[in-house]
């Protein structure tokens, strides 16, 4: 198996930490700026998000993270039957004063890729590399980022927004990449600052480093909460998820073969149940939770949906015509 390294290489050529936490409890919103009297608000897409590749497929689960009155749950955009990205940090920005609806990063993914892939029905084969998901979110991000005219005391390595990119690569296997793109700031005169957005930097999460154990992956943003990873949580006989060991059998399967460091050979309906269970556990209350699976053979499903993916779905749905047959009645005879 190639490393990392040699796999990002290999697909060039052919989904703002902690320290933002300390920045609201002085500001009412995530983020704030001022240009020309005009203010630009980002809200955060906070959480803790758990990816299971298991035998048949990728489960996928987040519980939201309530770091301020307007965060948001990680988003997900669909990029291909077989693809998703998540996106966490600053995902969503509004200009109070323009009247416009808020930007937001779910739904400028896809259509940003959309030309680069020859259409909005993408087809896995057409996004088999990573350089134009990456970079295709960098257009929607150089039209606000700009707007941030004050200083943020980021180091070097935080980054404004992070994408997990997840997925089946044809003739490769799943896939699980965490993309950053980092804030880059310019003194211009008092306190006004020119803001750009970085290229991100990208990093192979799954598959593992050969011989390396096959599990779980876990991000979690803003990525400095001291609460355990929920691996760690298991091996150290968490009071809250040993119960389910000995409870529920699906469970107890893909424990098992998580210990054993062989996600990829549990069944994806124990990935999903083991993921429900052990997230409600140690959530707090008034979690949302998010839950989908890819699967190998049909591709991206909800499991449990966020509100507005169900919104946004029933929207997308035809009104019925009057009197077209419905399976709650008979057709007329």
């Amino acid at each position: 198996m190639e490393n990392g390294k040699e796999a990002l290489s290999r697909r060039l050529r052919v989904w703002l930490p902690y320290f933002l936490f300390s920045i609201f409890c002085f500001l009412p919103c995530a983020l704030c700026a001022q240009e020309a009297g005009q203010e630009v608000v980002a809200n955060l897409a906070a959480g803790r998000v758990v990816i299971f590749v298991a035998k048949d497929g990728i489960a996928i689960a987040a519980n939201e993270s309530h770091i301020e009155a307007d965060s948001r749950p990680p988003l997900v955009a669909q990029l291909s039957g077989k693809r998703i990205a998540i996106l966490l940090g600053a995902v969503e920005w509004v200009l109070p004063a323009s009247g416009r609806p808020p930007l937001r990063l779910d739904f400028e993914l896809p259509r940003a890729i959309a030309p680069l892939t020859g259409g909005a029905r993408l087809q896995q084969e057409q996004a088999s590399d990573l350089e134009p998901i990456g970079t295709a979110l960098l257009e929607p991000l150089r039209t606000v980022v700009p707007q941030l005219t004050r200083k943020m005391d980021l180091a070097p390595e935080e980054s404004l927004v992070e994408m997990l990119v997840v997925g089946y690569e044809e003739q490769y296997g799943p896939e699980v990449w965490l993309l950053k793109y980092r804030l880059a700031q310019e003194p211009l005169r008092g306190d006004f600052w020119r803001s750009r957005v970085l290229r991100p930097s990208y990093t192979q999460l799954y598959p593992p480093e050969k011989g390396q154990p096959r599990t779980l992956v876990e991000v979690r943003y803003p990525p400095e909460e001291s609460a355990p990873a929920l691996l760690d949580l298991f091996q150290q006989s968490d009071a809250r998820l040993t119960p389910l060991r000995t409870s529920n059998v699906q469970v107890a399967r893909a424990s098992e073969k998580l210990a054993r460091g062989e996600s990829n050979k549990a069944l994806l309906d124990d990935a999903v149940v083991f993921l429900r269970a052990s997230l409600d556990a140690i959530a707090q209350p008034d979690t949302l939770q998010i839950v989908a699976v890819i699967k190998e053979t049909r591709g991206f499903e909800w499991i449990l949906a966020p509100p507005a993916a169900l919104q946004q779905k029933a929207e997308d749905v035809k009104p019925r015509e009057p009197g077209a047959p419905s399976l709650r009645k008979k057709p007329p005879q």
